[in-house]
């Protein structure tokens, strides 16, 4: 006699299959997850290489466009410097004259008064001669860039001193300056301001083949201190507006103007957290503005 399945027998094994086809199937899917998962991150940490790769590759460019940069800006200033050969020859030689002259005196006289008073004279104009050689020595520096605190009214001042006999070779050009007559003081590197403004002060000249004058003006406003340089020339046109501080950008025949000018100002203002903006009127002139931030006292 066959014995009977208990009741519930084979609902059981075909629950156990059930069951173990499910595990089967998790456990395969379970794989192909962990396949596609190793895929994954393979090709994540290929990117990850590659992408590190080419960062180290654009920093090593970040670092040659500083360096390009940097000589670019050492370039402007000797070019400047060579620009103010002759206003800076002009403000040493008068000092030296001055000096000889007097020596000469002194020579000759025989009232001891008019000896000390023309002691005193050579003693004055010994120290202008040397304010002007400090000056310059300042100007030449090549450097790291230095903030410190300085009176834009006094920049201004010292530029125009060194570029007054410089600009009389450019025929009925004439500088007006007009001083805030509260001091200006910004936290800058005075020598990128300076070389900034020796620029802006000759392309003026340049836009004014036929004369005019050059207005060079100092204050504040809504917490930045500026330097403004407007000019009485043709203006800039329209369409090269947005090329005029590209690095090379010149309008100027071959041979004399490089296209440095105003590029390097611009960035030269945006080092030391401030910015160079131009307003224009077609026939009526254009007008660079230095804008600096200014500090309080406690700095």
């Amino acid at each position: 006699m066959t014995p009977r399945k208990k009741k519930g027998e084979a609902p059981s094994a075909d629950r156990t299959r059930d069951l173990e086809i499910a595990l089967e199937e998790e456990k395969s899917l379970s794989r192909a997850r962990n396949t596609l998962l190793e895929s994954n991150i393979k090709e994540l940490n290929d990117v990850y290489v590659a992408l590190n790769d080419k960062l180290k590759v654009l920093r090593n460019r970040d670092e040659r466009i500083k360096s390009f940069e940097a000589q670019l800006v050492r370039a402007n200033k000797l070019s400047s410097l060579g620009e103010l050969a002759g206003s800076i020859a002009h403000e040493i030689k008068n000092p030296l004259i001055a000096i000889q002259g007097f020596a000469k005196r002194i020579a000759k006289a025989r009232d001891l008064e008019k000896v000390r008073r023309y002691a005193e004279l050579i003693d004055k104009e010994a120290g202008r001669l040397a304010n002007v050689l400090m000056k310059l020595l300042d100007f030449s520096r090549m450097d790291e860039p230095r903030r410190e605190k300085h009176d834009l009214n006094d920049i201004v001042e010292d530029t125009v001193l060194f570029m007054e006999h410089h600009l009389t070779r450019f025929k009925g050009v004439n500088v007006e300056v007009l001083r805030s007559s509260e001091p200006v003081v910004v936290a800058i590197d005075r020598i990128h301001i300076q070389q900034a403004l020796v620029n802006l002060i000759n392309n003026a000249a340049q836009a004014m083949p036929k004369g005019g004058t050059i207005t060079i003006s100092s204050g504040t406003e809504d917490g930045f201190g500026f330097i403004s340089v407007a000019d009485e020339g043709g203006g800039i046109d329209k369409e090269i507006m947005e090329s005029i501080f590209e690095p090379f950008f010149t309008t100027k025949p071959k041979g004399e103007g490089t296209g440095l000018g105003l590029s390097l100002s611009r960035r030269l203002l945006e080092t030391n957290q401030g910015s160079l903006n131009v307003e224009t009127k077609p026939g009526k002139g254009s007008t660079f503005r230095m804008l600096l931030p200014l500090i309080g006292d406690g700095l």
